[in-house]
């Protein structure tokens, strides 16, 4: 076996990742080179023992300390020893393409899963020669970008479905506004993919999105895109989706003939504690959560001549039931425009009519 004299890696490929030198009978006065892309690894036995960055090194047990303690090299002489050489390139690793398609994520308002496909690139170097030998190559003797894209491929998948779920979530982004997020959206994908790029000695440089799509034929998407049309619609009324949602249960409530007779009994103030309990276990059962109460209607009475409130519909009922207010009592809603009779503003009126009863027939 001949005596090597002179160690280095002509890397031809760029995409070229790791190289192992073809001898491992080195000898002390041998010229190891390292370019500046390039570091340089000694391993005996399996064990890291010396590392070499850029330059012309001559071999020798002063700066191979712990390599001279493994084997004994003597201090004068040239000697032949067994040890594996390996290379690692520096360089930085661009545009990695990446894609992804039939992504589930849950969408964080209406809880309704999605179907996503997404694509764009990213960007790495190897930072810790010695650790991405240990970990990721092993005895394998060489490695490029396809044996890191394969490797990494679950991880950035992983990644891109996690975080945008979470990003929709903590920034109350919908699925039609990821569009103007992509960049704020890349680097929180970014960070998240570093902690398991840490563990192999990588660091990423760049993480893009170029393109996130969801599956328009999807079920899941349809409803979650008319709950958006709908919220963008009630917003303009100045009531949120949950707050509708509670005033549909209520109405179908209402029109119930149970319910109906129910609320003629006139049962005084412990009424709208007992519907307010059947509309929050209605709300529990239809899967929305525990939203907050709709908006609450207030009035301006008219008494002696003087605007006295706003009174709330609870303290309305109150004076109803103490005859202060009758159907020819003027009042004027918050927010309203005019002056108007009991008897003409619709909720006042059926709360009037079921509270007071008619007049007793003539004997």
């Amino acid at each position: 076996m001949p005596i090597i004299k002179s160690i280095y890696w002509e890397q031809g490929n760029r995409e070229e990742l790791v190289y192992k030198f073809p001898f491992n009978n080195v000898t002390t006065g041998s010229v190891l080179t390292v370019n500046e892309s390039q570091e340089a690894f000694f391993f005996k036995s399996g064990t890291l023992c010396d590392s070499f960055t850029s330059g012309r090194h001559v071999l020798s047990s002063a700066n191979l300390p712990v390599l001279q303690k493994l084997i004994n090299l003597p201090s004068g002489g040239d000697t032949t020893f067994t040890a594996e050489v390996w290379f690692i390139s520096k360089l930085d690793k661009r545009n990695m393409l990446w894609g992804t398609g039939g992504l589930r994520i849950v969408d964080p308002y209406f809880q309704i899963p999605l179907k996503l496909s997404s694509r764009g690139q990213y960007g790495f170097r190897i930072s810790d020669g010695g650790l991405f030998l240990k970990k990721l190559i092993g005895t394998i003797g060489f490695a490029n970008t396809d044996l890191l894209e394969d490797q990494f491929r679950t991880d950035v998948i992983e990644a891109v479905r996690v975080t945008i779920a979470k990003f929709m979530k903590e920034n109350n982004v919908n699925v039609n506004e990821l569009g103007s997020e992509y960049k704020a959206l890349s680097k929180a994908i970014s960070k998240n993919l570093q902690l398991s790029f840490d563990e192999y000695g990588i660091e990423l440089l760049n993480f893009n999105i170029e393109d996130i799509n969801f599956d328009e034929n999807d079920k899941g998407y349809q409803t979650v895109m008319e709950g958006i049309a709908e919220q963008a619609k009630l917003n303009k009324l100045g009531v949120n989706y949950l707050q509708q949602k509670q005033i549909d249960i209520a109405q179908t409530a209402a029109g119930n003939e149970g319910a109906g007779n129910f609320m003629g009994i006139g049962m005084g103030l412990g009424m709208g504690n007992s519907v307010g309990g059947m509309l929050g276990n209605a709300i529990q059962q239809s899967g929305i959560g525990t939203p907050p109460p709709p908006p609450v209607s207030s009035y301006y009475v008219a008494k002696d001549g003087q605007t006295t409130g706003p009174f709330q519909m609870q303290q309305i009922q109150e004076m109803m039931l103490k005859k202060e207010i009758s159907d020819q009592t003027y009042v004027y809603k918050l927010g309203g425009t005019q002056w108007v009779l009991v008897r003409d503003e619709p909720d006042l009126s059926r709360l009037y009519t079921g509270l007071v009863p008619p007049p007793p027939p003539a004997i």
